[in-house]
């Protein structure tokens, strides 16, 4: 047995290990290339490598479109070692040394590992009324699961915090409250939000369940298929900027836009945004602790630069550079900047100037290159001021395109 080996605890490929050898590296990813290769969806061809000298592990994010998270946060270079754990995508692992205890004691020990381990066990089990058919996704906070509302007869998905963060009844009390307040808005590129509760240990949110693929994994299959049709990433663009105008409407700020939580249906190409209002819901709890204001977190390449100085008074202009450093990204097949390290990655986001999408791909429209640039400008007064502006422009696009929206 090796002295130390990477143990996938869950996901697709849960139960696999891989050997962390002296003085090599391991590529992991679902690539052809990637020595560790995956099979979850979820991850980057590429996704981070790890690599060992003299005993020490470091881990290196190759630009992944989803990021890794390291014990629960972001990391992008970082020295790893027996017990960490990384997450990517829908996928846990663990780094485990000699005389270290399998899978199943790992998942106990970690927060993120348990919760994965509990979500499969809610497979079959019933949360107020929806029957929990299968799990979605894992994250550091939280696990979606897939149901059926026995009482409206339609699927759902389900959030669920991880038991271990829903510990202080008035924090959750006021977490379901929030995320009620919801309810009430009905846009069509909205993910709606149907209930809120806590039955037993498990706080949770109902929400619409959408039948299709994030923004993320249309990313990542530009790697194999080659480029998308501008004209699908101009229709997500449009169909987030009305979502943005809604919830500008109503005062609420998303602060988290990223290729992962916007849903493209596939029966109709719309698209919808997702964890509207989770932030706002998560202020004062346990779970914010782990993603509090002043840390880096979610998919650093996608985050505006004022949120890089660790500023948590953002306002609706964050939101618009996240929607265009996503639509940048459904156009080229990578962020708007890329770094090799967290530093030199926030001062990219800072201070360099995206590439022109057009070098990537000749035929975008003139128009709509335009208005990306300008949702991606360093300053927030450059860019549109309110969603309201952005809906303008992009209308004016479709109509003078011909394009059905």
């Amino acid at each position: 047995m090796p002295s130390l080996q990477l143990v996938v605890v869950s996901g697709p490929d849960a139960g696999r290990s891989f050997a962390l050898e002296d003085n090599t590296a391991l590529l992991v990813g679902r690539g052809q290339d990637a020595n560790a290769q995956l099979t979850d969806p979820h991850c980057s061809r590429k996704h981070f490598q790890l690599q060992v000298a003299e005993g020490k592990v470091l881990l290196k994010d190759l630009n992944s479109s989803s990021g890794t998270h390291v014990n629960g946060t972001p990391a992008s270079d970082t020295r790893v070692g027996p017990g960490d754990t990384i997450q990517i995508g829908q996928t846990q692992m663990r780094v485990e040394g000699p005389g270290m205890s399998d899978v199943t004691v790992a998942a106990e020990a970690n927060p993120e590992a348990a919760g994965a381990a509990g979500a499969t066990a809610l497979v079959g089990q019933k949360i107020h009324n929806y029957e929990i058919t299968k799990v979605l996704s894992q994250g550091s906070t939280s696990v979606v699961l897939q149901g059926r509302d026995t009482e409206q007869n339609r699927d759902v998905a389900v959030k669920v915090l991880l038991p271990e963060l829903a510990t202080d009844e008035e924090e959750m009390q006021r977490f379901i409250r929030a995320m009620k307040t919801m309810h009430p808005i009905r846009h069509p590129n909205i993910i709606r939000i149907y209930n809120a509760g806590k039955t037993n240990e498990h706080v949770w949110v109902a929400m619409e369940y959408v039948d299709g693929e994030s923004v993320a994994e249309m990313i990542e299959r530009i790697g194999t298929v080659g480029m998308l049709d501008w004209r699908d990433a101009f229709r997500v663009c449009i169909h987030i900027a009305r979502a943005l105008n809604e919830a500008f409407e109503h005062k609420i700020i998303h602060r988290n836009i990223t290729p992962e939580n916007i849903l493209v249906r596939a029966e109709d190409k719309v698209a919808k945004l997702g964890d509207m209002m989770l932030a706002k819901a998560l202020e004062g709890t346990k779970v914010e602790q782990i993603t509090q204001p002043g840390q880096l977190i979610g998919p650093i390449p996608f985050m505006p630069p004022e949120r890089t100085l660790g500023s948590s008074d953002v306002d609706c202009r964050a939101d618009i550079y996240s929607l265009g450093a996503t639509v940048y990204a459904l156009l080229t097949g990578r962020p708007p900047v890329e770094g090799g390290n967290l530093p030199e990655l926030v001062m990219k986001i800072r201070d360099e100037e995206p590439q022109r999408p057009k070098d990537f791909q000749l035929s975008i429209d003139d128009m709509f290159e335009g208005v990306v640039l300008r949702m991606l400008a360093k300053r927030p007064e450059d860019r549109y001021q309110a969603p309201s502006d952005l809906v303008t422009e992009l209308e004016r696009i479709a109509k003078f395109q011909n394009l059905a929206t």
